[in-house]
């Protein structure tokens, strides 16, 4: 931390305090989501005695000290996270609050690095203005809590090895550049989606020092192969999975054209700009599709602030000619918002809050150094109106952004707090969950995507069935699935349904005596619906001829 002094060292620690009063409140709220929950598993059934491995299409597991170790969690998608969580859940236990605790502090990790790297570009003021914007930014903060797409565990790979390039780079040494390989591979084995990000970071460097990157390939290669090397080791498991994790990503991500997918993908930049993101999902219920039509709490204010930061560097640059080592890190910091932000429009369906989260932390730090310039440049003239207008307009602008990514904090968990989630998101599962435990002779079947994880993870002990995996397409024709009066098949309601097996399972049993079965309404603790629950009162067989048929016994 010396890079950062003491003032800037308790510059982060205030911060951080500030974001964790803020995340680790009412820990519980809202339900688990799928996504949360779906590596949180793994790690609490290695740990469970007779505990299962994963089993959605795509994970790999492997017996390992008496359990199943998690490999991968989907094709384009490693169990990193599973793999950390172990030791965790092994220490505090497998609960909802520690996963959404342990996340957060990840994400908390994360923005400490990238203020590490900050300080090492362009100097500690730089580096504590850009923790403040990252760490209260309600995207970071939300998404970092529930953690869907292991957002946070990237954010600490991506900014480490950005922070070990750096210095690295500085002291010459195939050490530093080995760790920073290393760092940046375990987070390309975390999520794919890292790719794009860590070409567009080189591309900027090139871009902003073309002859040292030539000097380098001809003076530095061991150096650069101490990086390549890291890169390659960390990265090495999710590449074992080569064309096939390729197949996998193909076939689930639909049209690939970049026209398709643009419109959702605009959106999302705006909602992460304004950071209404997470607010809009909460009242849309956790449905993405939904989002468009949601109208949340928005600042306004980072978007045309992160505008108007571009404009003052670019013409900064433009001004300082020939460039010093300051303008080279304020080009490359710039570039690489640039670059990072192509890359992820043109990534096929990179349309959702954690894809686009890849880009952080270049759009606060590009905000931070705006303001800093303006700053310096206003501090050279101390006794000017123009000098005290520019320290002004930089000290005031970071405190409006600020202002408003808190007004928009405490908007949404005042929604988490009062609907409890709803829809994808609501308590409502995870509070009957219990009560289903509670009968030793209960199955469950879940007959749509969001139901099974977070019920592995709440009552592992439950019998859990998960079929639609199954029964995509032509192997519905030979489906059969055997119930008891104990069976409980859950479904989710049209409007968050994925797969359309539930409302085939609803128009069955509507076509069945009076009293054979009967539908329960389960709502979030606003009253809204959040799910559907069917129990058939006799022993019964669903089968599928033509349509979907219950076989009463």
């Amino acid at each position: 931390m010396s890079a950062l002094g003491r003032a800037g060292t308790l510059g982060f620690a205030a911060v951080a305090a500030l974001s964790a009063w803020l995340a680790l409140r009412d820990l519980d709220l809202p339900g688990l989501y799928y996504d949360e929950a779906i590596q949180a598993v793994p790690a609490a059934e290695f740990l469970r005695e007779g505990g299962h491995p994963l089993q959605i299409p795509g994970a790999k597991n492997v017996w390992l000290g008496g359990g199943w170790f998690p490999v991968l969690t989907q094709p384009y998608m490693g169990a990193l996270k599973s793999q950390l969580l172990i030791p965790i859940f092994a220490s505090f236990g497998a609960s909802v609050a520690v996963l959404r605790a342990t996340t957060f502090v990840w994400g908390l990790a994360g923005c400490l690095f990238a203020m590490l790297f900050a300080a090492r570009l362009l100097g500690a003021p730089v580096a504590v203005a850009m923790a403040a914007l990252l760490a209260l930014d309600p995207s970071f903060l939300f998404v970092s809590r529930h953690d869907w797409g292991s957002f946070s565990l990237g954010l600490v790979c991506r900014c480490a090895g950005l922070w070990l390039v750096a210095v690295g780079l500085s002291r010459r040494a195939p050490t530093w550049l080995a760790a920073a390989g290393l760092a940046l591979g375990l987070g390309l084995y975390n999520k794919i989606d890292l790719a794009p990000v860590i070409v567009a970071t080189a591309g900027a460097l090139v871009l902003c020092q073309p002859r040292a990157a030539i000097r380098a390939l001809r003076e530095r290669s061991g150096e650069l192969a101490a990086f390549a090397a890291g890169l390659a080791v960390g990265a090495a498991p999710l590449v074992a999975a080569g064309l096939r994790g390729a197949a996998a990503v193909g076939s689930v991500a639909g049209d690939l054209r970049l026209a398709a997918d643009l419109p959702e993908k605009l959106s999302t930049w705006r909602a992460l700009l304004d950071g209404s993101y997470f607010h809009r999902l909460m009242l849309a219920g956790g449905s993405f599709e939904a989002l468009p039509d949601v109208q949340g709490a928005a600042s306004g204010v980072f978007g045309p602030a992160l505008g108007a930061s571009v404009l003052v560097l670019g013409s900064c640059l433009v001004v300082r000619r020939p460039w010093q080592a300051r303008e080279r890190a304020l080009a490359f910091a710039l570039a690489s918002l640039g670059l990072g932000v192509a890359g992820l429009l043109l990534l096929p369906r990179a349309v959702r809050i954690h894809h686009v989260l890849n880009v952080t932390p270049f759009p606060q730090l590009v905000v931070a150094a705006a303001a800093v310039e303006l700053w310096r440049v206003g501090a050279k003239r101390p006794g000017a109106v123009a000098g005290a207008a520019l320290r002004g307009l930089a000290a005031m602008g970071l405190a409006a952004v600020v202002a408003g990514q808190l007004w928009v904090d405490l908007r949404t968990l005042a929604e988490i707090r009062a609907s409890g989630g709803r829809g994808r998101w609501s308590d409502a599962l995870v509070r009957w969950a219990p009560k289903l435990a509670a009968d030793p002779a209960a199955a469950v079947v879940s007959l749509d995507w969001g139901f099974d994880a977070p019920l592995r993870f709440v009552a592992p002990r439950l019998e859990l069935r998960e079929p639609y995996w199954h029964l995509l397409g032509p192997a519905r024709a030979g489906m059969r699935l055997e119930g008891t009066p104990r069976t409980v098949y859950l479904v989710a309601l049209p409007r968050f349904q994925v797969f359309d097996l539930g409302q085939e399972l609803l128009a069955a049993v509507a076509r069945l005596p009076e009293g054979a079965a009967v539908v329960r309404t389960h709502a979030d603790r606003s009253g809204e619906p959040a799910f559907l629950s069917v129990h058939i009162a006799r022993p019964h067989r669903l089968v599928y001829r033509e349509r979907l048929e219950v076989e009463l016994e």
